[in-house]
């Protein structure tokens, strides 16, 4: 019988992990530690770079937290520069401090913010005030910022007051449902979708929101360590796509956001 699944031929490109080893969380389950094994395991799924943010509790109600979430995933790159690309943390609840952290890593040449955790961080949601210079400054810049799912009408009056701002929302099969999250997609064009976590749950989800919103607007992630990266790998693979909506969600989605000319 003809297998299933094997890896693509070119490097997938994980737009939403976390470089947390088993000495940053409370891990229920075995979690590598070292970031060479961190990489090798992403690297047996196929997955040639990774992209995301560190997050610590409460981080976002206390600045010199936030800073170390960024000092974090700058230090994890300079080790392993072709393996990861940071992303940046920040907080409504320390507007100007966040918009400073955006432009030191736009100066590096970086374009991720996120993904942005409200529950970890310790704010309620997104639409709040101190958001605004953020979700501007992320727009002016051209940087894309992802985030986990707070509630639909949070996420309705974020994207509705930020249509220049690409923003990434993550773990599709949320508590409302993949359905609910394509329709909001259709609502804003602005609004893109990352496969993490949940983003594989439902048999031909993936194929109905290439057909509703198109494969440049599906960003291949995993959750990793949280989640097991060939799952999401196995999950695309699988799933009835033409090779050019595959590379796009797998590779060039996240090349044509950030500007990385290969990896």
């Amino acid at each position: 019988m003809e297998s299933f699944f094997s890896l693509p031929e070119y490097p997938v490109i994980d737009a939403h992990m976390h470089p947390y080893l088993a000495t940053d969380r409370n891990f229920a389950f075995r979690v590598p530690e070292t970031y060479e094994d961190f990489f090798a395991v992403q690297a047996r799924a196929g997955i040639g770079l990774s992209c995301g943010s560190f997050n610590i509790a409460r981080g976002g109600r206390d600045l010199e937290k936030l800073r170390e979430c960024n000092r974090k995933v700058l230090e994890v790159n300079q080790k392993h520069p072709d393996r990861f690309y940071p992303g940046v943390n920040v907080s409504p609840l320390f507007p100007e401090e966040s918009c400073v952290e955006i432009e030191k890593f736009y100066r590096l040449g970086f374009r991720w913010i996120g993904e942005l955790a409200w529950y970890v961080m310790g704010y309620e949601k997104y639409d709040l005030p101190g958001m605004k210079p953020i979700l501007d400054l992320a727009g002016a810049l051209q940087m894309t910022v992802c985030l986990h799912p707070s509630s639909l009408d949070d996420l309705d009056r974020l994207l509705a007051s930020f249509p220049r701002t690409r923003i990434v929302v993550a773990h599709p099969e949320t508590e409302w449902g993949i359905s609910a999250n394509y329709q909001l997609a259709q609502k804003h064009e602005n609004m893109l979708i990352d496969l993490s976590g949940s983003g594989l749950f439902r048999m031909g989800m993936l194929r109905r929101g290439v057909d509703l919103l198109g494969s440049e607007r599906i960003l291949f992630g995993t959750d990793y360590p949280i989640c097991n990266p060939a799952m999401n790998v196995a999950g695309v693979m699988f799933e009835e796509l033409d090779e050019t909506e595959r590379v796009n969600i797998l590779r060039n989605n996240f090349l044509r956001l950030t500007g990385i000319s290969q990896c």
